[in-house]
């Protein structure tokens, strides 16, 4: 069965918009193990498991450092602001990890959260464009 002009279009374009939605998903993917590394790290804290804290805040900072590799910060506004942030994140979760304590993560979590939200909300506002723009094509 050999496939139309149009539906070769179409599976093109699905194909092209799913490409580029997987770039913001995986930044949102990337905030959201950040945040649970920093819960699991203050979880770990309280239970006094040393080697579990250190290997969540280390992931942790593994993904703060992967951020701000990927950051293009002339690209846009804020660009140097949130280069600076990723910076002191990384400086935070060395501290926390190397003095196990639980408070410094609670600045993280305040750092990480509205972050990793507004992102979310932004990745799912044109997630919802391309859905929409897809389907007036379709019609």
């Amino acid at each position: 069965m050999s496939m139309t002009q149009d539906e070769v279009a179409r599976a093109y374009e699905k194909t092209r918009t799913e490409t580029i939605i997987s770039q913001p998903a995986l930044l949102v993917a990337l905030y959201e193990r950040l945040a649970l590394d920093i819960e699991l790290g203050k979880e770990y804290i309280k239970n006094g498991d040393i080697e579990k804290t250190h290997n969540c805040l280390q992931h942790g900072q593994k993904i703060v450092i992967v951020l701000r590799s990927s950051l293009q910060k002339d690209n846009f506004t804020g660009g140097e602001d949130l280069w600076r942030l990723y910076n002191t994140l990384i400086d935070l979760l060395t501290k926390a990890n190397m003095t196990k304590d639980a408070s410094i993560l609670s600045i993280c979590q305040d750092i990480v959260l509205p972050l990793k939200d507004a992102w979310t909300e932004a990745v799912a506002r044109e997630q919802a464009k391309v859905e929409a723009a897809n389907n007036d094509n379709l019609a």
